[in-house]
């Protein structure tokens, strides 16, 4: 059956759609999260957490140098401004209202990969990200999606959304 309040937007137009989303339970301990991570992601973390300096920036020590850092970045990787600066204002109004943080990854002190993640008391959410491209033969992002979801277990979050999973030929990308 659908509830009141779908039928009453399908009405109006909006258009139903699913999609495929990974969660993951952060009510494990950390071995079993690693546990249940595939052999070639563990090396790709593990290189990731020896190579990088990753930072946590949260309410209590974002600046907006920081978040404007991570702007400049993305526009850099995409080689062109894709968002507006307001959506960059409100993602750093988030961070210092607690409902968000940033993790960035440097290489040989240069900034190469950030990361953005929504929160609730109970849910983290991947929300947006840029890593340097020229770096990709690297795993210069899988340290910093592992470093967030430790940190959004230890600020109590019970989930990790890590976003819809795109499949081709079966296997998800």
């Amino acid at each position: 059956t659908i509830s009141p309040v779908v039928s009453f937007f399908l009405d109006k137009g909006a258009v139903l759609s699913n999609h495929l989303t990974q969660i993951v339970d952060l009510y494990q301990t950390e071995a079993e999260l690693k546990s249940d991570l595939r052999k070639r992601y563990k090396s790709m973390i593990n290189w990731g957490l020896k190579n990088l300096s990753i930072q946590v920036l949260d309410n209590r020590n974002i600046n907006y140098l920081d978040s404007e850092a991570f702007r400049q970045l993305h526009i850099s990787v995409a080689g062109r401004e894709t968002r507006s600066k307001k959506t960059w204002d409100t993602q750093f109004e988030q961070v210092k209202s607690g409902e968000a943080f940033i993790l960035t990854g440097r290489l040989d002190n240069k900034l190469v990969t950030c990361a953005h993640f929504n929160r609730t008391s109970k849910m983290c959410f991947y929300s947006v990200g840029a890593s340097v491209r020229e770096l990709f033969e690297k795993p210069i992002s899988h340290a910093i999606l592992w470093s967030a979801i430790l940190y959004a277990k230890e600020q109590g979050c019970r989930y990790f959304d890590l976003g819809e999973q795109l499949f081709t030929s079966g296997t998800p990308k």
